[in-house]
């Protein structure tokens, strides 16, 4: 879990719920993970007493509206506290933390601060140095370089050895309470930071910052490095904070929002933009806690997850930042004009566990509705222009050509469990020839947007006579397949079936009864075994909360929005799935949660307000 995080497009830094950094990726939000672990630890030089922060008491949050975290750290038997403020500068590569050391007893105390650091530069811990040099002690790798150091200057340093052939790391030779003063090592290089406090009465506390500069070579860190030093961190805080404020400004009509659910929509907002890459890349997740289908991670971007992220950016009013994903889209797009599996943040093709040729033909079919809304939103042909040629003509036509008696062939599900002709893809490959072919009349291409609203014509009247089951009043899951499954919203909302359709009625009526879990959130499908007895999940709790904002049942939608805010960490990010509980399970966050939740709140308040579309 990463209840905390915080990024700019380029430096992505992951915290997890016991305070450990664990997560440091450059340049790509999501690729080159550089971490490994950041811990803190407290010496009592009176009693010669050692703690690891992590092993004590702990409350993480957010500074309002912000990407500036906070964690506090208490240990009663210890006599301290330790309240840890950090955040990423939002232009430059940079990681900035503040340690305020209080001494919580009823006598003076001498205190030893300690910072532990083991970077696997290039994703690995191997052909690393730690060296110190003054007042900075720097790691780096080939062209990855991180540059240490803080205010006040540290006054105990030690590089060493960590992770090979015995050797635990430099973090062991601070639970002494003092660091041996070695000054350079290489290899699986690690290195720990200490700070002498002043005496501290009572009540009193110490302050140290520090921060972590990162570049392509020592000179470009320096630079960071000595902007920082000339500058009174407290300024750099507040800078920040204004930041995320003005970027935040754009959301508006969120008063009439319970508290819960404001906060939890300004979260989603900024978690999707930490999963953001400047080059336009959405990441599925920061978290690399898990190791998912044999030692792998959820740092790539799906194209079905980033489409649908971005659709939540441009409803939102930031179609300035969703333009980015669409023009990746344009760069990773197949020849023959499909979406693979998954990508790296750079634009390679990510791993899989599918045969060739690697498709989900809802992911082919994502991006052109995304382009569609972005248009919507936008009006601006200029943008809609250069999409066209390059990614929502060759998606369509390649949509097109998958089609087979009216139906797309089999490709994996968006579950990515199992092959077949499913409800969710046949809406989705339907919403796909239809945005695709309104975009062509727009542009003036008649005959593409002739063939692609008569192919999609062809694909409901099939849609609708294999996978409607009038005995069962419902979608079924796929064709030969009757689940229950939470994805069958797709047939009303991308435009199979109207809302008010009694098909759409019976499926969601189908997916309400039996997939409510007893917490209250909604399973993906029945019988769902991946990591829990059907565990519920915010994402198939949202499209509920969309069903019902789609009828005018707003009391209801309110209910599964909040049971979202509500069950979300105590941070505000939200997790994949939720146990029967309320903790979270697999990755925390998903951004495929949160862009649903700010989709569900917009149409919520479109609703309220009688704006619908």
């Amino acid at each position: 879990m990463r209840p905390l995080i915080y990024g700019n497009g380029t430096l992505l830094v992951c915290v997890d719920e016991r305070g450990v950094v664990r997560d440091f990726y450059y340049p790509y939000a999501g690729m080159e993970n550089h971490g490994g672990n950041i811990r803190l630890g407290l010496y009592d030089i009176d009693l010669k007493k050692f703690g690891w922060l992590d092993t004590w008491g702990l409350r993480q949050r957010y500074e309002g509206s912000s990407l500036t975290g906070e964690s506090l750290y208490e240990s009663p038997g210890f006599g301290a506290s330790v309240t840890v403020k950090e955040t990423v500068h939002h232009e430059l590569n940079f990681f900035l933390r503040s340690f305020e050391v209080r001494n919580a007893s009823n006598v003076a105390k001498h205190f030893r601060l300690f910072s532990a650091q083991n970077y696997h530069i290039l994703e690995n811990n191997y052909a690393n140095t730690a060296v110190r040099d003054g007042d900075m002690m720097s790691h780096y790798k080939r062209d990855r370089f991180i540059l240490q150091s803080s205010r006040p200057a540290f006054d105990q340093f030690t590089a060493g050895i960590s992770e090979w052939r015995g050797m635990e790391g430099t973090w062991k030779d601070a639970e002494d309470g003092a660091l041996s003063g070695n000054v350079v090592a290489h290899g699986s290089a690690d290195s720990a930071l200490g700070w002498t406090l002043p005496e501290l009465r009572p009540g009193e506390a110490a302050t140290v910052h520090f921060w972590a500069c990162i570049g392509r070579n020592f000179p470009e860190a320096k630079r960071i490095h000595d902007w920082i030093r000339a500058r009174d961190v407290g300024e750099v805080y507040h800078s920040g904070r204004k930041f995320w404020d003005a970027f935040g400004a754009k959301a508006r009509g969120l008063d009439g929002l319970p508290p819960s659910v404001r906060e939890a929509y300004y979260r989603s907002l900024l978690t999707v933009a930490c999963h953001l890459d400047r080059g336009g890349s959405i990441i599925a997740s920061c978290d690399s806690q898990i190791k998912q289908q044999g030692a792998d991670y959820y740092t790539y971007c799906w194209p079905r997850d980033a489409a649908w992220a971005a659709v939540a950016l441009d409803r939102a009013g930031y179609g300035h930042l969703s333009m980015h994903t669409y023009r990746f889209f344009k760069k990773i797009i197949d020849p023959k004009g499909y979406f693979r599996h998954k990508y790296t943040p750079a634009g390679d093709l990510g791993s899989t566990w599918h045969p060739l040729p690697m498709v989900q033909i809802d992911e082919t079919a994502a991006p052109v509705y995304a382009v569609h809304v972005h248009w919507q939103e936008t009006r601006d042909v200029k943008e809609l222009s250069s999409l066209y040629e390059p990614l929502v003509k060759p998606a369509a036509d390649s949509l097109m050509s998958f089609l087979s008696g009216g139906l797309p062939r089999a490709s994996f599900d968006l579950w990515e469990e199992r092959k077949g002709i499913y409800t969710y893809s046949c809406a989705s490959v339907y919403s796909g020839l239809r945005s695709a072919a309104a975009i062509g009349r727009i542009l003036g291409d008649e005959g593409s947007a002739l063939a692609w609203d008569g192919a999609a014509a062809g694909l409901k009247s099939a849609s609708l006579e294999r996978l409607y089951d009038p005995a069962l009043g419902r979608f079924r899951r796929g064709v030969f397949d009757d689940t229950v499954d939470a994805s069958a919203f797709a047939a009303w909302y991308l435009g199979l079936v109207g809302p008010d359709s009694p098909m759409a009625a019976g499926t969601m009526a189908a997916i309400e009864r039996e997939l409510t879990r007893p917490n209250g959130g909604v399973a993906r499908y029945a019988g769902d075994g991946y990591q829990g007895p059907m565990n519920a999940w915010p994402l198939c709790t949202l499209w509920l909360a969309q069903w019902h904002i789609r009828i005018n049942n707003l009391p209801r939608a309110l209910e599964l929005i909040e049971w979202c805010a509500r069950n979300s960490a105590p941070t505000g990010l939200m997790p994949e799935q939720v146990g029967k509980n309320g903790e979270p399970v697999s990755v925390l966050p998903l951004a495929w949660s949160h862009s649903t939740f700010m989709l569900a709140v917009i149409e919520y308040l479109e609703a309220l307000s009688g704006a619908a579309r």
